[in-house]
């Protein structure tokens, strides 16, 4: 197969076009410059594109990494020579995938391609599966070493046992450890450890049958020894009831006598011919104003009684000046005519004045009369006659307080026979004697309780038993089963060890068939690994892991990849890989992403010199980054050399 022409809208090429040469084709391209999308679309084209992977910190799946940075659906088209005829590939996104859609025509008539899907694309177009492929013919940006692969051990295992992909000894072996595994795969897995269990399982059910009968003859006699205890501690609660009962019935009827009791020592309600339906407070405070107001009318009329007395007095006095002054007027006016008619006017003034004093004595003797008139005149106030009616509002709160001491009696009394009523009590019982049991009534209460508790627990474990020897059935199934059981294991004993046998016997051969091809592929290893030296190492040694040990000209001990240099590493990664590809994938074109970057320029240039000579045979696409390569080629002859465009870069 051949790259004639590819076509991508492809991460960060937009309909970018890529046409190599037939032979060796260098593509040459600064970082970032588009050259490991170039790879990864190749490769995409082949094999499509994993959906199932998922980004995750530090790792992008290719669905992501690979999208279209214009924001283009992700398409492409590789035009191939494919056994002497040109075909075209084409990939686009569906709605489930975004470089799912595929179509192979034959480039000249448009014809669909027999045979070619997007599933099987790439191994009927390089021989190969995905695996093997990206780890012989395609050498990923820092991927030159090979590891180990189940895919690519079985390609070459198949090459070494007959030339051929149909007949492998990976395939042989593992028919033969899937027969086996269905047998024995480890203790755990497999028909005779199934067998095995199985009849470890019957005889674990033949002994907790046994077990099972000899717990259900305990749990019956358990059960009746309870059952036993049960009805005698029903019995002895019964009698505990039947007390009770007395006893109630006769508290029933002494707290009836007394309730009859406190019914006939309720005092009559009527009326109280002072007070009426008054309470005791209401009573008391009628009693107190009552009282006040005799002891207010008693003082008022002593009041009134002093000011008759003094009124008297008053009059008494009036009326005395009155007399006096009647009497000194009429001296005085005596006096006085005489004098006026003798001619004295000196006594006469003086009769003049006393005149006046006895008109004076007089108006005011008349005066103090008509007050004490007016004073004798204001009757005394009315004064109630009864005069303890404090003591009788007394009586009356004594009176209220022993009737409602009497009725609170009554109806204490009362309530204690409606609850001993509610109770069950009765006035009648029966004449029964009774005697206590030995145990108390709390005590016989809380062994029933347990009793009972015991019970439930053992009919609970006679039911489980009787259940579990229900659904194991007889014996004699399962003694018939653990027979068929020991044949069956024989039998199977018997296959393992067989296919035991077949197995060693199958590796022991390959073992062989392996010494016979090893050296093939060691020596052409050796080979290209002394091309790419210079001839300063010329042999390899390759574990089935892929390990490598490197021998020096002239050196008799080889030594391991890990103590050569990181230069002289990568040149034996690379013949190792250009080995397998040949044995592997001879007809696929080989694609090597900045595989000689590490590469100084005597290194670089026996590279190149391997690689052209090669390119004689297949297709090979150097991508690289320094224009070493690029200047190499030209100077040597290499058909096409081209320059891919710097895309990715910033102006």
């Amino acid at each position: 197969m051949k790259i004639k022409k590819l076509t991508a809208t492809f991460g960060a090429l937009e309909n970018a076009v890529l046409e190599p040469g037939p032979g060796l084709t260098v593509v040459s391209a600064p970082n970032e410059g588009g050259k490991s999308t170039w790879a990864g679309f190749w490769r995409a084209m082949l094999y499509g594109i994993d959906t199932r992977e998922r980004d995750k910190t530090g790792f992008l799946a290719d669905k992501t990494r690979y999208l279209p940075w214009s924001g283009a659906p992700m398409s492409g088209e590789a035009q191939l020579e494919w056994e002497g005829r040109d075909i075209t590939l084409r990939r686009s996104p569906t709605k489930s995938s975004p470089f799912g859609g595929f179509e192979a025509v034959y480039t000249a008539t448009g014809d669909p391609v027999p045979g070619l899907t997007a599933a099987n694309a790439g191994e009927q177009l390089t021989g190969v599966g995905r695996e093997v492929y990206l780890r012989s013919a395609f050498v990923g940006q820092g991927g030159a070493a090979i590891g180990a692969s189940k895919e690519l051990e079985a390609r070459i295992a198949a090459l070494a046992t007959s030339g051929e992909e149909d007949v492998a000894h990976s395939s042989v072996e593992r028919t033969l450890k899937d027969w086996r595994n269905r047998r024995r795969a480890n203790r755990a897995v497999g028909l005779i450890p199934q067998l095995e269990e199985e009849r470890a399982q019957v005889d674990a059910s033949l002994r907790e049958m046994e077990d099972t009968r000899r717990r259900r003859a305990k749990a019956e006699q358990e059960l009746e020894r309870l059952q036993e205890k049960q009805r005698q501690l029903q019995s002895d609660l019964e009698v505990w009831s039947r007390i009770e009962k007395h006893d109630l019935n006769r508290r029933y009827g002494e707290a009836y006598r007394e309730w009859e009791e406190a019914q006939a020592a309720l005092p009559e309600e009527k009326p109280h011919p002072i007070f009426g339906t008054m309470t005791g407070e209401e009573a008391w405070a009628l009693a107190q104003e009552k009282q006040h107001k005799r002891e207010a009318a008693l003082e008022e009329n002593r009041r009134r009684e002093a000011r008759r007395t003094e009124a008297e007095n008053q009059r008494r006095r009036g009326r005395m000046e009155t007399l006096l002054g009647v009497s000194l007027g009429t001296t005085t006016l005596l006096m006085l005519a005489a004098q006026l008619l003798g001619g004295n006017w000196l006594i006469a003034l003086f009769a003049g004045a006393a005149a006046l004093a006895w008109v004076i004595c007089l108006l005011h003797g008349q005066k103090l009369v008509r007050c004490a008139k007016e004073t004798l005149a204001v009757p005394p106030v009315p004064v109630p006659e009864r005069a303890d009616w404090l003591n009788q509002a007394a009586q009356y709160r004594e009176s209220l307080a022993g009737a409602a001491q009497a009725k609170a009696a009554e109806e204490s009394a009362r309530r204690r026979v409606e609850d001993l009523a509610a109770q069950g009590g009765r006035l009648f019982d029966t004449l029964e004697m009774l005697y206590p049991p030995a145990r108390s009534k709390a005590d016989t209460a809380a062994q029933l309780s347990a009793a009972e508790r015991e019970l439930a627990r053992v009919r609970g474990e006679l039911a489980r038993a009787e259940g579990a020897l229900a659904h194991m059935g007889g014996p004699e199934r399962l003694e018939d089963r653990k027979g068929e059981l020991d044949k069956q294991l024989s039998q199977r004993l018997e296959e393992y060890d067989a296919l035991t046998t077949a197995l060693e016997a199958l590796s022991e051969a390959n073992d062989q068939l392996r010494q016979r091809f090893s050296p093939a592929l060691n020596q052409k290893a050796g080979e290209l690994f002394a091309a790419l030296t210079g001839g300063r190492w010329d042999r390899l040694a390759l574990a089935r892991d892929f390990s490598a040990q490197a021998s020096a000209a002239g050196e008799a001990l080889p030594r391991s990849v890990l103590s050569l240099s990181a230069g002289t590493a990568d040149q034996l990664y690379l013949a190792v890989r250009l080995a397998v590809c040949a044995l592997t994938v001879p007809g696929a074109p080989i694609l090597l992403d900045d595989a000689l970057t590490a590469f100084d320029d005597g290194r670089m240039e026996l590279a190149l010199s391997l690689l052209k000579e090669l390119g004689e045979e297949r297709q090979i696409l150097l991508f690289s980054c320094h224009r070493r390569e690029s200047d190499w080629a030209r100077a040597h002859g290499v058909s096409t050399v081209t320059r891919l465009p710097y895309t990715c870069e910033t102006p």
